[in-house]
């Protein structure tokens, strides 16, 4: 009988960070962005409860399932933002 394996997540929160980093989204809030992807269904869901209670203030201006896509779409291309974007420290 083999041992048995615990399914990896539905959603990699690292990916996401990633790909909220490059796009100037992630700061200061990886932490949240992991409850979020572990209470997740797929990364959809996961981005949507993300920008809904943490960066709530984009919906005034962005549709929703834009930035959706937007972010799906960093995280396909895999590109990385330099480190000073999470680095800043507002005066």
């Amino acid at each position: 009988m083999a041992p048995s394996q615990s399914a990896p997540p539905a959603v990699d929160a690292q990916a996401l960070a990633q790909a909220l980093s490059t796009l100037g989204l992630m700061y200061g809030a990886r932490d949240k962005l992991a409850g979020h992807a572990a209470s997740a269904q797929d990364e959809s869901e996961a981005i949507r409860n993300f920008i809904r209670t943490e960066r709530a203030h984009l919906l005034a201006t962005y549709d929703l399932d834009a930035l959706v896509t937007l972010v799906l779409d960093a995280k396909n291309r895999n590109h990385s933002a330099p480190a000073s974007i999470e680095q800043y420290t507002p005066a």
